[in-house]
């Protein structure tokens, strides 16, 4: 195989599937799996405001969101994830959401309280897995962990 052509090779497995890529995938699963060790339920949100569901849902569905989504991906979005969460709040959430100071502590709340508390931030957490699992640009490229003192100037 000649040089050339390995090159084209090269470069056009940076447009596969990231999933079919083995060190993609790998950098993937261990992202996935600290996520999982290092977060507890409690990290994410407890509560969810049918409201606040029922706002993101409309400006998924108004001109501006489908607008905004045709540009990014050419296609109009049926709001999917929107509608899941609408339709999980008007399950277990609230009508509005309480100010942190007039949360109850875990120990007065009852059964009914907690579950729906607890199924809350399992929602948040699948949300943020099946996030994770779809890819983002952390797949190619690593964060950088310190500051740089002039970052646009190359080394």
């Amino acid at each position: 195989m000649s040089k050339e052509s390995q090159e084209l090779n090269e470069f056009l497995r940076e447009f596969q599937d990231p999933s079919t890529v083995p060190e993609i995938h790998a950098k993937r699963q261990k992202l996935i799996q600290n996520i999982e060790k290092n977060t507890y339920l409690n990290e994410y949100p407890s509560q969810l405001s049918i409201m606040t569901s029922l706002d993101e849902l409309i400006a998924c569905f108004a001109l501006g969101g489908q607008f905004k989504h045709y540009y990014r991906y050419g296609s109009y979005d049926l709001c999917q994830k929107q509608r899941e969460k609408f339709w999980f709040a008007i399950k277990h959430g609230t009508m509005i959401e309480s100010k942190k100071s007039d949360l109850k502590a875990l120990e007065e709340l009852n059964d009914k309280e907690l579950e729906n508390r607890v199924k809350i931030q399992e929602f948040f957490k699948k949300r943020l897995m099946d996030d994770k699992l779809k890819g983002s640009s952390e797949d190619i490229w690593d964060s950088r962990n310190e500051l740089r003192e002039y970052p646009f100037v190359s080394k």
